[in-house]
């Protein structure tokens, strides 16, 4: 009974994550984002904005529908062993990256929304400087000194290699199977083999 409880709890904790998120969307997408308030959102969402600040820390988080990163520790375990570990970099950095997505998103219209709210670019930076800095410190726990250079060198270039593979298709953060993804990983493995 305890897991279905726990499970009720989670599902309705996603329901209005996602509520306010969409009310975040529309009110920014029918009355500008400077309407868009902390009040505004709650009462479209039909929340108290305690609860809004209980779900998201500003305004600009409920319209990206983010919130703190996470790494997947279990994604670092062979990250310096055997072939491909480009490819596996690469990997970790999408899934730290893609856990700061706390909701579903029209991923097309966040963009828009990101291209044309300098604040949603900056909170964007914010969080993605809080990633780097989440998945150097995990590095730094789990591997020796030697070990932790390494790693942390190597998913920097993965993190070019997403940066890249986003270019060529914005929508692979949803897909970490990408063609897009797999052919960024090709060139910068072929490029860095030129500079060698």
């Amino acid at each position: 009974m305890q897991e279905t409880h726990g499970g009720l709890r989670e599902r309705q904790r996603a329901e209005t994550l996602q509520r306010i998120h969409d009310a975040a969307i529309d009110l920014v997408r029918d009355e500008g984002f400077t309407a868009a308030t902390v009040a505004n959102i709650a009462d479209r969402a039909g929340v108290s904005r305690r609860t809004f600040f209980n779900y998201f820390p500003t305004k600009e988080d409920a319209v990206l529908g983010a919130g703190p990163a996470t790494v997947p520790f279990e994604a670092l375990d062979g990250l310096l062993d055997g072939p491909d570990q480009l490819k596996k970099a690469t990997l970790v950095v999408h899934a730290v990256a893609s856990s700061v997505r706390h909701v579903r998103t029209d991923e097309p219209v966040r963009r828009a929304l990101v291209k044309s709210i300098p604040e949603l670019r900056a909170r964007g930076g914010q969080h993605h400087i809080a990633s780097q800095e989440l998945l150097a410190e995990a590095l730094s726990e789990r591997f020796d000194a030697d070990d932790a250079a390494r790693a942390t060198a190597l998913v920097m270039v993965g993190s070019a290699v997403l940066r890249y593979a986003y270019t060529l298709d914005p929508d692979i953060v949803d897909d970490p199977d990408s063609p897009a993804l797999t052919a960024a990983v090709e060139l910068f493995r072929t490029t860095l083999k030129d500079l060698t």
